[in-house]
């Protein structure tokens, strides 16, 4: 006799016994779940008759092959006609039914670990084990889980508490009920899907007037007949290996022509469900993720649609002001009496929004904290029985839905179902599709076809592995790529082992270059460059064609070296490292500020590098120059999903946070980041820095002045970023009127020494200036004189050395006058907005002693409007 456990007590655990019960008749059958009332799952344990299904009744059946089933168990009942949407609870009634004519034993208990053999073995909380010769993970929608974003925005708020004005997932039992119960007045939902369609309903006929929050503001479409599938020629005419940009022309292609032939939209969308796994296998792990992050939102926009009675009590809430959709990006939560406050990104800057509570309603999947937050997974890949899908969905599994584990081997007797399998379907959360897979599984066990054949690994390919010279070389390279320290301690390793190693001699010069602290100072870089040409007598082409572009930016500076480094990267698009030195990023203070459109120019390698997690981070960090946050928050939480230490994503992520507004959740994401995974950073006092500025716009001088005194004062910082962070920073505080003793500048200059009186490009100029003044030196301010400066950068930076000058001096008309002068030109000088704005900050000090207090605060407003963040959704926008 066959025993067989099924982990998951949901419509996918009720589904896999009922199908093994009528292919397996004799089998021991045990469900596992920890809920205690197994049957029906988050979807279908509502007590709430108003909400439906959101497709018709005939497309529900249990079994695929008798589609009527569930429609006679409902005439049977008097329930619902078939053609209309039933209740939810009626279909958990109906899985109920279905669970108890499977006779299956049940185990009241939460499955905490799995050990392959032969039999599995199965670990409960409680601490007693189990066996089986099979088991079955149905594991179902993973409990409460956010998107990071959101994740960020609420950890302040949950780590103090939220006395039940913050509901995180409202399918958790009781929870809707229990906010109901309270009778609120307003209630903010986020998230404008079918989840928060429903919870909006459950509140309005309460008495609450609800406002809906997304991103892209749009509800799910409404369900109308419109008759059978469309062809779908374009997307059926695709191979099996497609890039995302040809499966959407195709897809573009077959609505287009549906337009013209006078068919509904919809049909086009139904035609693609059954193609659905189809095209997401034919797509490279790289654009799977993609879509994730630019296509997911419009493609359940108009996959999952509303059922028409549905759609007609939201529009009527609408209609009579119950109901309020807007779109914007929830960046902080606070808080605020009895209510609560969410600081919301739009189109137009940032708002404030406040209701008596908030719900969180975006769906969750099966993503790398959802999987990590579940004690199973986490077992379960920390002891390499399961492997993560390259997705960043579900994990990965064989063509029959067993696990893979961490070397690419089929697991025996462990297999899965439901939405864990997203990662290789896509497609894999309605009831069509697990039943489906329930009764492939069941037929895989009648077959007793148990003893799975061990395939190759499949989608993660792994480097062969270096070693001697080569393998420091590429730590050195990883390193460089994360913004982490020890590159150059990699890179000195590698030419010991291999004094011929030019790509190691040559990035040993580039970090001198950057930093003289480190690879020897400024007197290395000539021996470091003569040693990289010398040992290209044992190199290739393109080691020539690389130490050379890199060895110009090193001799000529940013114009000559943009020049090389472009020519260089049009032989070999490959070259990361010759990418990041071009980018003005966080990573160099490089031959970007020569190139005006370097983030267009960085897209360009999407192709190339796909997604690496360091080209992810230098892509966040673009779209925040560009003042696109959304982007520049997903890339970044792309990037660090990957390598939760990557500097360029965390510099991206902190600039989110300060320019949205998101000052208390910034500043806990990093509290948190900076002594865990970013403590590796080679640029730790910048994070620091990003910290302290949170600090002043939540209004806590003090901590900023503690902040400064433990990581930022010398020799805490050194060299340029002593001069960028630490040196504004002294500035901005003798500016604020709650920093009571603002930092001795005279240990910035003399930590960063020639480097403020003699600086050598616009933007550490632009740093002087701030110093010297912090200083009271209008001689030094007046002395410096950048070489190559252009007309522009030159007056610039004289206008704002002026209002500086004039500032110290008592002169706040004339700093103002100065200053205000001085902004039109500030992007010239380089630099994010962020540093940019202790221009801003300056000016409205002068006006603040011009005693100008409104003036000041319509001058700010401006500011920050215009240019206002540009909110995009990446493609689907």
């Amino acid at each position: 006799m066959m025993r067989v456990a099924i982990v998951g007590g949901g419509a996918a655990g009720v589904l896999a016994a009922a199908h093994l019960r009528r292919r397996k008749p004799d089998a021991q059958i045990t469900l596992i779940d920890a809920s205690g009332h197994p049957g029906t799952g988050a979807a279908y344990g509502t007590n709430d008759p108003t909400h439906l299904l959101n497709v018709p009744a005939q497309r529900m059946s249990a079994w695929p092959e008798d589609p009527d089933h569930f429609c006679r168990w409902l005439d049977e009942r008097a329930v619902a006609p078939c053609e209309s949407f039933a209740p939810r609870l009626a279909y958990g009634r109906y899985l109920r039914d279905q669970l108890a004519a499977a006779d299956v034993r049940i185990q009241t208990a939460e499955v905490v670990g799995l050990t392959p053999g032969t039999p599995v073995g199965i670990a409960l909380n409680d601490g007693r084990s189990l066996s089986a010769d099979a088991v079955v993970l149905a594991s179902g929608r993973p409990d409460g889980g956010m998107p990071d974003s959101l994740e960020r925005a609420f950890a302040p708020v949950l780590a103090t508490g939220t006395d039940d004005r913050v509901v995180l997932d409202p399918w958790a039992p009781g929870a809707l009920a229990a906010l109901g119960a309270q009778r609120p007045a307003s209630v903010l939902v986020i998230g404008s899907g079918l989840t928060g369609v429903d919870v909006a309903l459950h509140l309005i006929v309460r008495g609450a007037t609800v406002t809906l929050l997304s991103r892209h503001g749009a509800l799910p479409r409404r369900f109308r007949a419109t008759g059978a599938p469309a062809e779908v020629s374009h997307l059926d005419a695709l191979s099996t290996e497609v890039s995302l940009e040809q499966l959407r022309a195709s897809l573009d292609a077959d609505l287009a022509h549906a337009r013209e032939i006078g068919s509904d939209w919809r049909q086009v969308i139904d035609a693609v469900r059954p193609r659905t796994a189809r095209l997401w296998r034919s797509l490279g792990w790289e654009d799977q993720r993609r879509f994730l992050r630019e296509d997911l939102r419009q493609w359940e926009v108009l996959r999952h649609r509303m059922p028409p009675t549905i759609a007609d009590s939201i529009y009527a809430a609408i209609d009579s002001g119950q109901l309020i959709v807007e779109a914007g990006e929830v960046a902080d939560v606070s808080l605020h009496g009895n209510g609560v406050e969410l600081v919301v990104t739009t189109t137009d800057g940032s708002v404030r929004r406040r209701g008596d509570a908030v719900v969180v309603a975006t769906g969750s999947m099966w993503d790398r904290r959802s999987l990590q937050n579940s004690t199973l997974w986490a077992n379960l890949l920390a002891n390499n029985v399961a492997s993560p899908h390259p997705s960043g969905v579900g994990v990965r599994l064989d063509p029959d839905g067993y696990l893979i584990d961490g070397s690419g081997s089929t697991v025996p007797d462990i297999v899965c179902l439901g939405s864990i399998r997203m990662g290789e379907e896509w497609e894999s959360t309605a009831i069509p599709e697990i039943s489906a897979q329930a009764a492939a599984i069941a037929q895989l066990f009648a077959d007793d076809a148990r003893e799975r054949p061990v395939p190759a690994p499949s989608l993660i390919t792994t480097e062969p592995g270096l070693t001697g010279a080569a393998a420091s070389y590429a730590e050195g390279v990883r390193r460089l790529l994360a913004v982490q320290d020890g590159a150059s301690v990699a890179f000195a390793a590698a030419v010991a082992e291999d004094p011929h190693h030019a790509r190691a001699h040559i990035a040993l010069a580039m970090i001198a270059t950057e930093r003289p602290d480190r690879a020897g100072g400024p007197d290395a870089v000539t021996g470091h460059l003569a040693r990289a040409r010398a040992a290209l007598a044992h190199g290739s082409d393109e080691d020539r064609s690389h130490v050379e572009a890199i060895a110009t930016w090193c001799e000529k500076g940013n114009a000559a070296g943009t020049d090389a480094l472009i020519d260089h990267l049009g032989r070999v698009p490959d070259d990361a490292v010759a990418l990041l030195v071009l980018a003005p990023s966080i990573a160099f203070a490089g031959a970007g500020d020569a190139l005006p459109d370097a983030w267009q120019y960085v897209e360009q390698f999407t192709g190339v590098h796909g997604e690496a997690p360091w080209y992810l981070g230098l892509r966040a960090y673009g779209r925040t120059e560009q003042g696109l946050w959304y982007d520049a928050a997903d890339l970044a939480d792309a990037a660090l999903g990957l390598d939760p230490g990557n500097g360029n994503a965390a510099h991206a992520l902190s600039h989110v946070h300060y320019e949205t507004d998101a000052h208390g959740a910034g500043l806990k994401w990093l509290t948190d980041w900076i002594p865990g995974d970013g403590s590796t950073q080679r640029y730790l006092a910048h994070f620091q820095w990003h910290a302290a500025l949170h600090e002043l716009a939540m209004g806590d001088a003090a901590a900023a002045a503690r902040r400064y005194a433990a990581f930022l004062a010398p020799p805490h910082s050194k060299d340029v970023r002593c001069l960028v962070d630490a040196g504004s920073l002294a500035w901005r505080a003798r500016l604020h009127p709650d920093w009571v003793t603002p930092p001795d500048p005279m240990a910035v200059l003399a930590e960063v020494g020639s480097l403020a009186y003699a600086p050598k490009t616009p933007f550490i100029a632009f740093h002087a200036l701030l110093v010297l003044a912090a200083a009271n030196d209008p001689a030094a301010i007046r002395a410096i004189n950048v070489p190559d400066a252009t007309d522009a950068q030159a007056t610039t930076l004289r206008l704002i050395g002026e209002g500086l000058i004039a500032l110290t001096a008592g002169e706040p008309r004339a700093a103002l006058d100065y200053l205000l002068e001085s902004l039109a030109g500030l992007p010239s000088i380089g630099g994010s907005r962020v540093q940019q704005e202790v221009v801003l900050e300056t000016a409205l000090a002068a006006m603040l002693q011009l005693g100008a207090p409104g003036q000041a605060a319509r001058l700010l407003s401006r500011h920050r409007a215009a240019p206002g963040p540009r909110v995009t959704r990446g493609a689907i926008n």
